[in-house]
């Protein structure tokens, strides 16, 4: 008798998965319902195409004053009244930096404030005057 209840209790040792499985759903739609799903903020970036990047050239423009009131634009004669002009064409060309204004000792002074007032006109340069020297 004792082996009978022996084997009749091994019979019986079925372990029932359906409870276990009802928990692991139940806690599986728990996280899923209180998990909040936040969409992350993308930002667009535009990029450039452009293969190389274009350097704006730097020009130090050299103004000289001879002793006749000609004026020169780096060794060049130009009037007084084309001094707008041509700083304008520089600027569109390259980033000017400094100007520089060289006047002979025996020119006149309205030549040389002529001359700083047009370059003031086109440009915030800063300007340095100096004086050209005798060979």
């Amino acid at each position: 008798m004792i082996k009978t209840a022996k084997a009749h209790m091994q019979e019986n040792l079925s372990v029932d998965m359906n409870p276990m499985l009802d928990i692991v759903f139940i806690l599986l739609i728990f996280f899923i319902v209180t998990a909040s799903f936040n969409k992350e903020a993308v930002l667009d970036i535009e990029r450039n195409n452009s293969p190389t990047l274009s350097v704006t050239p730097k020009v130090t423009p050299q103004f000289t004053i001879d002793a006749n009131n000609k004026v020169y634009l780096n060794n060049r004669q130009v009037e007084i009244d084309a001094i707008n002009v041509n700083i304008a064409k520089l600027a569109a060309n390259a980033d000017i930096t400094a100007i520089s204004v060289r006047a002979h000792e025996n020119s006149q002074h309205n030549t040389l404030v002529a001359v700083l007032n047009a370059i003031k006109e086109q440009t915030s340069a800063p300007v340095a005057v100096g004086e050209v020297t005798s060979n």
